[in-house]
C-alpha cells in the first residue's frame, strides 16, 4: 500500500504544481491580453483580474470592466465577466455575465441584466485561435433599449457553428421564446389592438458566409469579418394566432442595398398585414391593389409570397413597396 500512496501523493503533487503554474500563466495571458489590446488602440480595463477552480478548472474574473474598440462605436461595459476552462482542455471556454451589462453600438446603448447569461466557446488550437464554436443561453434576460425603452426575453438559446469544408461559412441558429416587446415598439404598431400578449417563439437558422475567418488577428484589428453572403434557412415568428415562416438568400449589392429574395409563407396573415400597411408610404392606390393580390394569393388559406430586393428597391410581384434595406456591413 505504501506505493500507492506514494504514487498518489507524488500525482496529488504533480498536479498542484501543474495547476499553480496554468493559473499563473492563465492571469498573465489575460493581463497581456488586455495590454495588447491597449497597443491596438482598445479601451481595456478591468478592476481585478484573479483566477481560482483548483483543481479541474481555470476559472477567471474580472470586475469593473470597459471596452471600447478603436473606433469608439462599439463598447462593452460590465460589473463582472467571468471566463472558466477545463485545466486539460484550455481551447474551451465557459463565459458568465453576472450583474449589469451595458453594450454600446453606433444605434445607441443597451443595458442588459439576466438570471443567467453564459456562453460556450470553442476555438481550433492554432496561434490566430480561429472561432469554431460558439453557443449561448439565458434565462429572464430584461433589456433597456435606447430610443425604444424596455423589453424582456424569458430564454434564449443560439449557436454559431463554423463549416468544417469552409473556414470563412458559418452556421447560426437562434430559439427566442416568450418575447416581450418595446412598449413604444407596440405602440408604434398599432398600440396593441392588432397583437396583444407577448411573442410566443422566434426561430432563426442562417448560414452566413464572411469576408475572412474569424479568428483573434481579424478582431483585434479593429475590423472584424463582415458577412457577405447569406442564405436563410426555414424560420418562423409565432406571435398571437399568426405564423409567419420565411427563407431566402441575401447578399451585398454594388449600390451598397441588400440583393435577394425572401420567400414567406404566413398563417393568418391580415394581422400582420396591417402591421406593413401602418409602416408603409403606399399610395392610397398601391395599397388597394396589393391587397386585392394578397387576398387572391392567399386564396382564403395561408399566404405565400416572394419578396424581392433588387436595383434598390423592394417589390412583392410587380408592385414596388419601397427602398430595399441598406447592407448593414
Amino acid at each position: 500500500m505504501k506505493w500507492m500512496f506514494k504514487f498518489v501523493f507524488i500525482a496529488a503533487a504533480l498536479w498542484s504544481g501543474y495547476w499553480y503554474f496554468g493559473a499563473q500563466a492563465q492571469e498573465k495571458i489575460y493581463a497581456e491580453l488586455l495590454i495588447e489590446s491597449r497597443n491596438q488602440g482598445w479601451t481595456a480595463e478591468s478592476r481585478n483580474l484573479g483566477v481560482s477552480g483548483f483543481p479541474n478548472r481555470f476559472d477567471t474574473t474580472l470586475t469593473g470592466l470597459n471596452f471600447r474598440d478603436p473606433s469608439g462605436r462599439w463598447s462593452w461595459r460590465g460589473e463582472e465577466f467571468q471566463i472558466k476552462a477545463l485545466s486539460y482542455k484550455l481551447n474551451h471556454i465557459i463565459m458568465a455575465w453576472p450583474g449589469e451589462q451595458t453594450v454600446s453600438t453606433p444605434e445607441g446603448n443597451a443595458t442588459i441584466n439576466a438570471e443567467l447569461l453564459r456562453a460556450s466557446l470553442v476555438v481550433s488550437p492554432r496561434t490566430n485561435l480561429p472561432l469554431s464554436r460558439f453557443q449561448i443561453e439565458g434565462e429572464a434576460i430584461e433589456l433597456d433599449i435606447d430610443q425604444l425603452g424596455k423589453a424582456a426575453i424569458g430564454m434564449l438559446n443560439g449557436a454559431f457553428h463554423q463549416e468544417e469544408d469552409n473556414a470563412t461559412k458559418y452556421l447560426l441558429g437562434i430559439n427566442l421564446q416568450d418575447i416581450t416587446p418595446p412598449q413604444s415598439l407596440t405602440s408604434s404598431l398599432g398600440g396593441g389592438r392588432i397583437f396583444s400578449g407577448n411573442i410566443e417563439g422566434l426561430v432563426f437558422s442562417a448560414e452566413i458566409e464572411f469576408d475572412r475567418e474569424i479568428d483573434r488577428l481579424a478582431l483585434q484589428s479593429g475590423q472584424p469579418p463582415r458577412p457577405i453572403n447569406m442564405e436563410i434557412k426555414p424560420s418562423l415568428l409565432i406571435w398571437g394566432d399568426s405564423e409567419l415562416a420565411v427563407s431566402g438568400d441575401l447578399s451585398k449589392g454594388d449600390n451598397g442595398f441588400v440583393e435577394g429574395r425572401l420567400e414567406f409563407d404566413v398563417k393568418n396573415w391580415q394581422p400582420m398585414y396591417q402591421l406593413f400597411d401602418q409602416a408603409s408610404h403606399l399610395t392610397t392606390t398601391e395599397r388597394i391593389i396589393l391587397k386585392r393580390a394578397l387576398d387572391g394569393a392567399s386564396g382564403g388559406g395561408n399566404l405565400v409570397f416572394t419578396l424581392v430586393f433588387e436595383n434598390g428597391n423592394s417589390r412583392i410581384g410587380p408592385i414596388t413597396i419601397g427602398p430595399a434595406p441598406v447592407y448593414p456591413f
